[in-house]
């Protein structure tokens, strides 16, 4: 069996996603950012201001509207910074892993990273009122950005044998629109267990 390690050119390591992304922030940012953060997880997005992220870290707010601007600018600026991080730490959750578990388990890290995030869950729980615009205005853009840059690393995949060979393009968008899914609603089964069940025999020549 082919595992990460194995495959040419590391197709898995998903350098390719990092150019996709938005840029990660500046480290000096991070106290900015980790306040926004708390405070999200606290009041919610919509309920939390920029004095609200002032007072986490004890500064103006004039300071934090010159580091990081507006709240939205602060979600915008978090949101990138932990899909770097996520991104980061993928090659370690992928180590040892092989065939079709490789993307199986991909889709499973990023959902329960998203899920376990506490700034989405606290949006999922008070604040779902958020979600269903994000849903309707923003997932088509998304699904198919991400997928666009999900394609080559899939058919760099097939061509290694990883998984079985199927059309990239609808793959791609099977997997963003599933780890979504997964990420806002769970299933009882398990992230795992729902995975060896639908997405394996999906990926298994």
């Amino acid at each position: 069996m082919t595992t990460v390690e194995e495959l040419p050119h590391e197709p898995l390591h998903l350098p390719s996603l990092a150019q996709g992304l938005p840029p990660v922030p500046s480290p000096e940012l991070d106290p900015y950012l980790d306040a926004a953060a708390a405070c999200f997880a606290r009041h919610g997005i919509s309920r939390t201001s920029v004095p609200d992220i002032a007072r986490e870290l004890g500064i103006s707010r004039t300071t934090v509207y010159r580091q990081v601007g507006t709240v939205e600018q602060a979600a915008r600026l978090l949101l990138a910074r932990e899909l770097h991080r996520l991104l980061a730490q993928l090659p370690k959750a992928l180590q040892g892993a092989g065939g079709p578990e490789t993307i199986t388990r991909l889709v499973a890290t990023v959902a329960v990273f998203a899920r376990d995030h506490p700034v989405l869950a606290k949006v999922v729980a008070d604040e779902p009122e958020l979600i269903g615009p994000f849903l309707v205005a923003e997932l088509p853009e998304l699904v198919s950005r991400v997928s666009t840059i999900t394609i080559p690393l899939l058919e760099r995949a097939m061509g290694a044998g990883l998984i079985h060979r199927r059309d990239p393009g609808v793959l791609a968008e099977l997997l963003v629109r599933t780890t979504i899914s997964l990420a806002l609603a769970p299933p009882s089964t398990g992230v795992e267990a729902y995975l060896e069940e639908t997405l394996l025999p999906v990926l298994t020549a």
